[in-house]
């Protein structure tokens, strides 16, 4: 068995930088300006209540989006600032490229639809129920195992799932 790890970054697409960057600009501005904007004394729970939701906000999706996938011996590693997901390679029933087709008209349940990426959990017909962490909808990556799925994109991804299927072997 090998004992190498190979790592892909998850890199933004153009429509992930422009959300993230708009949105990212938006919330700041926001929290700027009812920070220093004057409110009744009746109304400062409702100023702090707001900031509070815009800082939340910035630093949830930073945390959840994932920055990149390692392929270890026996697991696949979702790298992420608030904690990793990991998939044992032996429970992989099923791993390849689709395109973004597959997630379209996703009901996104719980997560975010484009700011620091598309994370979370959406459900579609297709797909059924899913967890995606993907970066650039136009790499993505499915992963299924007997009881989850995922959809995940990182750069090289015909590399990283060539990658998978030799380690799986190897299992």
């Amino acid at each position: 068995m090998r004992n190498d790890r190979i790592s892909f970054p998850c890199t933004w697409s153009m429509g992930v930088t422009a959300i993230t960057a708009i949105t990212i600009i938006i919330l700041v501005a926001s929290t700027y300006f009812i920070w220093t904007d004057d409110f009744p004394s009746s109304m400062l729970w409702l100023k702090y209540t707001l900031i509070v939701v815009f800082i939340a906000t910035i630093i949830g999706g930073l945390g959840y989006m994932p920055i990149r996938l390692t392929i270890g011996n026996d697991k696949i590693i979702l790298h992420r600032l608030l904690g990793d997901i990991n998939i044992p390679i032996k429970d992989i029933i099923a791993i390849k490229a689709i395109p973004n087709s597959e997630t379209a008209f996703s009901i996104r349940i719980f997560g975010s639809g484009g700011l620091f990426g598309y994370l979370g959990k959406f459900k579609n017909k297709k797909l059924g129920n899913y967890t995606m962490y993907a970066t650039d909808i136009n790499e993505l990556i499915l992963i299924r195992t007997d009881r989850k799925t995922y959809v995940f994109s990182c750069r090289n991804r015909d590399e990283f799932i060539e990658s998978v299927e030799l380690r799986n072997d190897e299992i």
